[in-house]
């Protein structure tokens, strides 16, 4: 805005320069314009000197004379030529009105112009008093100056108003960065008046560092319009963030002044932070989320790349985390995310960078110093650190952990692949049972693709008739008839050939196509099952699988209903066998799910009894039918083996709750002679028979033989 009203000031000069320079010829320049009365020769020679007024090469001299004076205006104006050589001077004949002028005393208004006139040419520096068209033309010029300078007033104090009222804080500097002038919102802001700040640098309002607005000054000097932000301090002491703009003002292409206007925005950088905070971290642990973990890592790719430095992407997840919420609560969850994350910046070195990947997992990026063994022993800090007791609601609890690493540049030159890599070790450590570390290595890409390949030709393996159920037999040991058969499933790829259900069920697990493939299990085994029961095997039943992922669909229950349905079976020849692990793993909803199929007349066999390592009490309060005991307890199964203890043991147990017991894996007649004699109600095992395909089983049965 001051900018905008020096201009307007030169427009006026101009203005009056054109007709100066009109009249006299050469350049020109306004130094100064006044009226001055005096009574008598003295006053007039006086204010000639006092004014130095001989030293201007060019003086307009307009001089107007009342009535009754003590001086005419001819010896006024012989003085003025004597006195001024080079003055042009013209003489008013009009009457004037004396109110202002009660001694009667001349006024002479003198316009002042430093004149560089053409030399040898003096024809335009001296007009006669007579000179008629000098008298009119004078009188022009006078009289526009006259009224630029009110529309100058009026626009000055226009633009000044804007300027004071202008809402957002502003000031004005010269070149040095000294204030020149303040608005009242730069007042209001800083506690600071015009007096204060006058001729000072603006660095004296600014905290101490002040080295970033130097250098946005001198860009400015050269004459380009900046834009900034910096902390200030109010009138109060406390630190605000405001965004300036510095604007040079040039004449003649030179900044002769600075404009700066700028706005307070730290509630908006509030926000910003926030805003960003909910972004980039993580909210339960304050840690970078994914997303800021991503360009941290990616930083630090392209920085090792520059120096050729090396360093580790570490993967940590807790062992069994669904079951801390699925037993205490998310809380529970929560504080143990809360804890880990503490724990875990206290064991890595102060250069790493910890971010809470997802979930459970939690990731870090170490620089490496002595490779393989700092990260190593870092690791085995943390897996140590992870297993220390948690204690919530007065529960003390314990978890544990798993770790895989991949290193740069050797498992990955970019982001992506040093996650990936690092993930895959994390995963192939859970799958050796977790609480330890592992660094990738390219057999864990070989295995994945592998998996990948396995996973593929699963999701067509249906549709294209190649699985299959195999029918273990179940003995009863007293009557040595057939009682049950157990439904197993099998997969022949066309390529591989048979697939272990080890090796594709955790796959089927994993990407949720147990539920298909579990639900095509149940409707082909029940169907199976009548279609035997009608073709001379009454009271045949049928043992299936159930996986701890099919227990977790709501689904389920309308399954199992839909598959009877289908079939024609009657609920009492179904037996569906839930793994000891399944059940301690989903504890309250499987137990749920449990009592809806005991209330479908549904039977329940608890698979792999005593692998568990789970409470007993559940034993009496649930429809359980049949336990089986686990194959590792049978394999060395001998009366002065540690195993028959406990397989007695169990048995006496389940007998008291009225349970029937099952022993699968037996493989030599003399197991299934000390069975029988202990008591163990039915037998499974390869001793009996191995897994047959539909007709073979309907021939075995046919040619069963006495065992």
């Amino acid at each position: 805005m001051t900018y905008l009203l020096f201009f307007f000031k030169m427009k006026i000069c101009c203005n009056l320069k054109y007709f100066v320079e009109n009249l006299i010829g050469g350049e020109s320049n306004l130094v100064t314009s006044y009226d001055h009365l005096f009574e008598d020769e003295n006053g007039l020679l006086n204010f000639i000197h006092k004014q130095n007024l001989a030293n201007y090469k060019s003086l307009f001299i307009e001089v107007t004379k009342p009535g009754d004076n003590v001086i005419d205006s001819a010896s006024c104006i012989e003085i003025l030529l004597k006195s001024l050589p080079h003055a042009v001077i013209s003489e008013k004949n009009i009457e004037e009105d004396l109110s202002n002028n009660p001694l009667s005393k001349v006024s002479i208004r003198f316009t002042v112009f430093n004149v560089e006139k053409p030399e040898n040419d003096y024809k335009h520096s001296l007009i006669t008093p007579n000179t008629d068209e000098f008298a009119r033309l004078f009188s022009h010029v006078n009289n526009e100056y006259g009224k630029v300078s009110t529309v100058l007033n009026a626009t000055n104090d226009y633009y000044t108003s804007i300027y004071q009222k202008f809402p957002e804080v502003a000031f004005t500097t010269d070149i040095e960065g000294r204030f020149t002038s303040i608005n009242d919102a730069f007042s209001t802001a800083f506690g600071m008046n015009i007096d204060d700040v006058k001729g000072k640098s603006v660095e004296y309002f600014l905290p101490n560092n002040n080295v970033p607005i130097r250098r946005h000054f001198f860009r400015a000097l050269r004459g380009k319009t900046v834009e900034f932000e910096i902390d200030v301090k109010n009138k109060s002491g406390n630190i605000e963030h405001y965004l300036f703009h510095l604007v040079p003002i040039l004449l003649k292409d030179e900044v002769v002044e600075m404009f700066v206007f700028g706005r307070n925005i730290t509630k908006q950088k509030v926000m910003e932070q926030k805003m960003e905070r909910f972004a980039y971290f993580d909210q339960d642990t304050g840690l970078p989320n994914r997303m800021r973990f991503n360009e941290i890592l990616e930083r630090c790719v392209v920085k090792a790349k520059k120096i050729n430095a090396k360093f580790h992407v570490m993967f940590m997840d807790v062992d069994r985390f669904k079951s801390i919420n699925d037993m205490l609560g998310h809380r529970a969850g929560d504080m143990v995310l809360k804890e880990l994350a503490k724990r875990i910046s206290a064991e890595i070195p102060k250069n790493a960078v910890l971010g809470r990947f997802s979930g459970d997992k939690f990731s870090i990026i170490l620089p490496e110093k002595n490779p393989i063994l700092d990260t190593t022993e870092i690791g085995k800090a943390l897996l140590k650190s992870i297993q220390k007791p948690f204690l919530y609601d007065n529960q003390e609890f314990f978890v544990t952990g798993s770790i895989g690493i991949s290193q740069f540049p050797n498992d990955g030159h970019n982001t992506m692949e040093l996650m990936k890599n690092a993930d895959l070790a994390l995963n192939y450590v859970k799958q050796q049972g977790g609480n330890s570390l592992i660094f990738y290595t390219e057999d864990m890409n070989k295995e994945t693709v592998r998996r990948l390949e396995i996973e593929g030709s699963l999701r067509k393996a249906l549709e294209k008739d190649e699985l299959f159920i195999a029918y273990q037999p179940i003995i009863n040991t007293q009557s040595r008839e057939l009682s049950t058969c157990e439904a197993l499933l099998r997969w022949n790829h066309p390529e591989l050939g048979l697939i272990p259900p080890t090796t594709f069920i955790p796959i089927a697990e994993e990407t949720g196509m147990i539920h298909e493939i579990g639900y095509w299990v149940l409707k082909k085994a029940c169907k199976q099952i009548k279609e035997w029961q009608n073709d001379g095997m009454p009271h045949l039943c049928v043992s299936v699988n159930v996986s701890a992922h099919q227990l977790q669909n709501n689904r389920f229950i309308d399954e199992v209903k839909s598959a009877l349905e289908y079939s024609g079976l009657e609920a009492r020849y179904l037996y569906l066998e839930l793994t000891e692990s399944a059940m301690l793993k989903y504890a309250s909803d499987t137990i749920e799910m449990m009592r809806k199929l005991g209330e479908l007349g549904v039977n329940i066999s608890i698979d792999d009894f005593g692998t568990g390592y789970s409470s007993l009490s559940y034993l009496k309060n649930l429809p359980i039918h049949h336990l089986k005991i686990d194959r590792s307890f049978i394999q060395c199964f001998r009366m002065d083996s540690p195993d028959f203890a406990i397989v007695n043991a169990i048995m006496t147990m389940g007998h008291g709750l009225g349970l029937n017991i099952v022993a699968e894996g037996v493989e030599t007649k003399d197991q299934l002679t000390l069975l029988t004699k202990i008591g163990c109600d039915f037998v499974q095992g390869y001793y009996v028979e191995k897994p047959m395909q539909p007709d073979q089983f309907y021939s075995w049965h046919q040619n069963m033989k006495v065992y």
